[in-house]
C-alpha cells in the first residue's frame, strides 16, 4: 500500500511538474518533446509517456516499483545535475575557471540562439529570459 501511495504521489507530482515545465515553451524543445505528435497540445497520454520515462529512470533496480532509497537518489541525481548547470565546475576542484565560465556561457547560448544562427534576437532573449523564471523562480 505504501508502494501504491508513493507510486500515485510521484506521477501526480510528476504531472504536475511536466505540465508547468512545458507551458514555458522555452527554446530548450521542451514543448515538443512532450507534444510527441506536433498538434500544438500535449494529451494525456503524451503526458503519462514522458512520465513513465521519469518513473522508469527513477527504479534503479528495474523491478517494476521505485522504493523511498530509487526516489531519494533519482532527486539527488537531478539535483546535483541541476548544479552543474548552475556552478560549471567541470573538473570538480571547487571553483569556476574562466574556461569553464565560457564554456557553460557558449552553451546557454547555444540553447537560446532557437533558430542557430549565431545571433541572438530580442525574441529568443525574452524565450530564454521567461523560461528561465518558470523553472527556478
Amino acid at each position: 500500500m505504501k508502494r501504491m501511495t508513493a507510486l500515485l504521489l510521484f506521477t501526480g507530482l510528476s504531472v504536475a511538474a511536466g505540465v508547468a515545465a512545458a507551458a514555458s515553451a522555452g527554446p530548450d524543445g521542451r514543448w515538443e518533446k512532450l507534444d510527441r505528435d506536433g498538434d500544438g497540445a500535449v494529451s494525456f497520454s503524451e503526458m503519462m509517456e514522458r512520465h513513465r520515462a521519469m518513473f522508469e529512470a527513477a527504479d534503479a533496480n528495474g523491478d517494476g516499483a521505485v522504493s523511498r532509497e530509487e526516489m531519494k537518489a533519482f532527486h539527488e541525481k537531478k539535483r546535483a545535475e541541476m548544479k552543474a548547470r548552475r556552478f560549471p565546475d567541470r573538473d570538480g576542484d571547487g571553483v569556476v575557471s574562466k574556461a569553464e565560465f565560457r564554456a557553460s556561457a557558449d552553451e546557454r547560448f547555444d540553447r537560446l540562439d532557437a533558430d542557430g544562427d549565431g545571433v541572438l534576437t530580442e525574441e529568443e532573449m525574452k524565450a530564454g529570459r521567461h523560461g528561465w523564471k518558470r523553472r527556478h523562480h
